[in-house]
């Protein structure tokens, strides 16, 4: 009886430790799939999930970043992010990369984009 006890409450406390995955996680995991060949990775951070925050393996210049945004040349087949992010809810786009680069679209500050917690 005792190991069933013991049992019972490791399971409940790993199912209360477990979090469901936001629609915004899963929006933002359905970009980055979408874009494997690219090799954006997005997610969906801030302390209320409502930014997008897209990622890259090598550094950003502004036409990089227009056309991934508005969904031109290369990135045209999928559409952009904007509207992507429009129709699931974010409230603002962000785009780092490795050497620091930031662009902001939509409703977010620099202040807050620097330091975008992941979303959970």
């Amino acid at each position: 009886m005792h190991l069933f006890m013991t049992s019972a409450l490791v399971l409940a406390l790993i199912a209360c430790d477990a979090q469901p995955v936001s629609r915004e996680e899963t929006a933002a995991a359905a970009l980055t799939q979408a874009h494997r060949e690219h090799k954006l990775q997005a997610i969906a951070a801030g302390r209320d999930c409502g930014v997008l925050l897209i990622a890259i393996e090598t550094q950003f210049d502004d036409d990089l970043v227009e056309s991934i945004h508005y969904g031109t040349g290369d990135y045209g087949a999928l559409g952009g992010v904007e509207e992507f992010a429009r129709n699931r809810g974010f409230r603002a786009v962000v785009y780092r990369d490795p050497s620091g680069g930031l662009w902001t679209y939509g409703a977010t500050t620099r202040d807050e984009a620097r330091s975008l917690p992941r979303c959970r």
